[in-house]
C-alpha cells in the first residue's frame, strides 16, 4: 500500500477518496479539508478569536491544532463532566496538549463550580446520562 501523493509506504486507506496515504499527506489532506469547509460554509475570517470545546479525545485536539496551524488565535475549552473513570484522564490530555504547545485552556469543572456533576444531574432529572 503506497501513498497517493508521494508513493512512499501508506499508513492509512481512506475509502471514500478511493486513496492512501502516508503520514504526512494524511495529516495536510486533514489540514485541507478542515480550511476548505471553514472557507465553503463561511465560518470563520482571518484573524477571528475560536473558543474551541474540548473533549480531551483525539478529534478535538486534532481539529484545535489544525486551527492553530492555519493562523486561528484558538483557545480551548474543557468542561469537567464528572464522568467517572472518562473525565479525570481525559482532562489531562487536554492539559497536557495546551501546555506542550503553550496554548490557552479554560477548564470549568461542573462539580467544583455548580456543585454537580453530569451523572448526578441526570440522576435528579430522570434521565439517563
Amino acid at each position: 500500500m503506497k501513498c497517493r501523493v508521494c508513493r512512499e509506504p501508506a499508513v492509512i486507506d481512506i475509502r471514500r477518496h478511493n486513496a492512501n496515504f502516508c503520514v504526512d499527506h494524511f495529516l495536510r489532506l486533514c489540514r485541507d479539508q478542515v480550511a476548505k469547509a471553514i472557507d465553503r460554509h463561511e465560518m470563520l475570517s482571518p484573524g477571528d478569536r475560536v473558543l474551541v470545546a474540548i473533549s480531551g479525545g483525539k478529534d478535538s485536539l486534532a481539529l484545535w491544532d489544525i486551527l492553530i496551524d492555519l493562523g486561528y488565535e484558538a483557545d480551548g475549552l474543557y468542561l469537567g463532566l464528572g464522568i467517572g473513570d472518562y473525565s479525570t484522564p481525559s482532562e489531562g490530555f487536554a492539559r497536557r496538549f495546551a501546555e506542550e504547545r503553550g496554548l490557552r485552556l479554560e477548564v470549568v469543572d461542573l462539580q467544583e463550580d455548580y456543585g454537580f456533576s453530569v451523572p448526578e444531574g441526570a440522576r435528579a432529572a430522570r434521565r439517563v446520562p
